[in-house]
């Protein structure tokens, strides 16, 4: 099964929305994208540089790499989850590789992510699902654990 990410009703190939997660990257502060391209989906790295300011070298501080799933899969229990409180099936769409320690950005991320496309849901490691009115409660907490409760407990 996904992970950690973000699940879809449809999916189809959109190259304006991969703009709008690489422009909420950026929004974030991250400063450098890279994208390959892999049949049928996309690998999506993103990094913050910082620039010290003793020596004006700038160094990598924070990475991100998510996969973004362009096309529906049907193998169920992988790409393919049941939603049992919308009665409905949803697609893998982006998968967050390692949120360990990152917590806090993937937040981040995700409120600006659901104000772009509030019908989408975010599944946990844990297994818990996530609508964009749990998120936003998650975002107000600032909890460093929230993406390890159940979203009943935000």
């Amino acid at each position: 099964m996904l992970d950690t990410g973000i699940l879809r009703k449809r999916i189809r190939a959109d190259k304006e929305d991969m703009e709008k997660v690489i422009n909420i990257l950026m929004s974030i502060g991250y400063t450098h994208c890279s994208i390959s391209d892999s049949n049928d989906y996309y690998s999506l790295s993103a990094s913050i540089l910082e620039e010290d300011d003793e020596s004006n070298i700038r160094k990598r501080v924070y990475n991100m790499y998510l996969n973004m799933f362009l096309v529906e899969r049907d193998r169920e229990g992988v790409y393919k989850f049941f939603y049992p409180r919308e009665n409905c099936y949803y697609y893998a769409y982006i998968y967050f590789d390692d949120i360990k320690g990152r917590e806090l950005i993937i937040s981040e991320f995700l409120y600006r992510y659901f104000k772009l496309f509030p019908e989408d849901i975010f599944l946990s490691a844990s297994g818990y699902v996530y609508t964009k009115e749990d998120i936003e409660k998650a975002y107000c907490n600032k909890d460093l654990s929230w993406i390890y409760y159940s979203p009943d407990a935000l």
